[in-house]
């Protein structure tokens, strides 16, 4: 582990010297002075390879009250503390969890039994394992409350090792997250729908219903971290699955879809695309749901170097058959998204920017896995999209292009036989 210190580091640790009080061997802090002086440190501090943003906070506020308590503040001595800590921390045996969220299927909605994710199987499952159900019995009523379960939902649970428990929750809610934006896919669960009377809801069909939380397994208790959620309970009724799914449908796409990630040079790319569509489809906030959708487009469409939108939109609707009509969307679509951005409105169109923003990135995200020409490689995606659509400007690329070729084969002859 690199770490690199900017060079205000040490006049940051100077100021922070002088707030820290020491009563019977315990530090104190004023907090506001704290909350400023570690945000210096935070910009001040470069980790190679790159270190999550909890972990890192730990490490600061440990070497902090290292620092604290041997009355040293300079750089040397806290980066010390720093290393000092995530070795530590990174040579601790990985724990065992079970993590444990509701899906909002009743039931007798039948799914799949598992569902191929991203690290790992997630089970989707009538009721907990039998650790599980001790260790939730055992809470009291506040506790168990937060957890937020529904006696008729099923549960998805997937097994996670870690060595601290904000990242076993932070790898389970990347895998079930990602399982049911692929279940949303396979079984079309977005789109444009009616949404009379709930203007604030989730525009999906398949939703998280709880918190996903972790239980760890050789200790038998709760985990201290779990995630948010926005279920709106209030409205259960309305956005509760009930009919039979087309299981093997769902097993068979995300099986596909783990068997193509492994095919192609962007898995990561396609990964967070989904993540964002689930996201979006999740949010009882319409807004955050249109910038969710169009960040998973721009994820997939936009290259390396900064482009104008113009660009995301032609290769977007590239692909559809009326595309003029596509790019007409979608540039409503990304207009609607600038004013949400830049001037904090959104609109009576909003909803339906957000609904049509789902179809057109789960279109994407499609195209992407599973184009006809096979393609592997994102530039080649990205070079095929941004051909021309024109067939006359396109028999004249092909024309120059073979021109160009030939010269160059020409050249190579040329080449080799003033060389022999």
């Amino acid at each position: 582990m690199h770490i690199q210190g900017k060079k205000h580091l040490a006049e940051a640790l100077q100021a922070l010297s002088g707030i820290p009080k020491e009563h019977e061997g315990r530090i104190s802090w004023e907090s506001g002075a704290l909350e400023r002086g570690t945000f210096e440190l935070i910009y001040n501090l470069t980790f190679t390879p790159s270190v999550e943003g909890h972990i890192k906070d730990g490490a600061i506020w440990h070497a902090l009250n290292e620092c604290a308590r041997g009355k040293d503040f300079s750089a040397k001595f806290f980066i010390q503390k720093i290393r000092a800590y995530l070795k530590g921390l990174l040579s601790k045996e990985p724990r065992s969890f079970i993590a444990v969220a509701q899906i909002n299927a009743q039931l007798g909605a039948k799914l799949p039994k598992r569902i191929a994710s991203i690290d790992g199987t997630i089970d989707i499952r009538a009721s907990l394992p039998p650790l599980c159900v001790k260790v939730i019995s055992k809470l009291d009523g506040y506790e168990r409350s937060r957890l937020n379960l529904h006696t008729d939902f099923n549960y998805m649970t997937i097994k996670v090792t870690s060595t601290s428990e904000r990242s076993a929750v932070d790898a389970a809610y990347r895998n079930m997250k990602y399982a049911l934006g692929v279940i949303n896919l396979a079984a079309d669960g977005y789109g444009v729908s009616k949404r009379f009377g709930f203007p604030n809801a989730p525009i999906g069909k398949f939703l998280s219903a709880s918190p996903i939380f972790i239980i760890d397994t050789v200790a038998a208790k709760l985990g201290n971290w779990q995630s948010e959620n926005h279920y709106p309970s209030q409205w259960k009724r309305n956005f509760s699955v009930w009919q039979s799914q087309p299981t093997d449908e769902i097993a068979i796409c995300a099986k596909h879809i783990t068997y193509d990630l492994s095919r192609i040079d962007f898995k990561e790319r396609l990964i967070q695309s989904v993540l964002q569509f689930q996201e979006g489809l999740e949010t009882s906030h319409i807004e955050t749901a249109l910038l969710k959708f169009w960040t998973g487009i721009e994820l997939l469409c936009s290259r390396e170097e900064k482009e104008p939108s113009e660009r995301i939109v032609e290769r977007a609707s590239s692909i559809f058959d009326d595309h003029r009509h596509a790019a007409m969307r979608l540039n409503f679509i990304q207009e609607f998204r600038n004013r949400i951005v830049h001037r904090g409105e959104a609109g009576d169109h909003a909803l339906l920017c957000a609904q049509y923003g789902s179809l057109y990135l789960g279109t994407m995200i499609r195209f992407f896995l599973w184009n006809r020409f096979k393609f592997r490689k994102r530039e080649t995606i990205l070079d095929y999209l941004s051909a021309p659509l024109d067939e006359k400007k396109l028999l004249d690329i092909i024309f120059i292009n073979r021109k160009r070729l030939d010269a160059l084969r020409r050249r190579k002859a040329r080449i080799a036989s003033h060389t022999a």
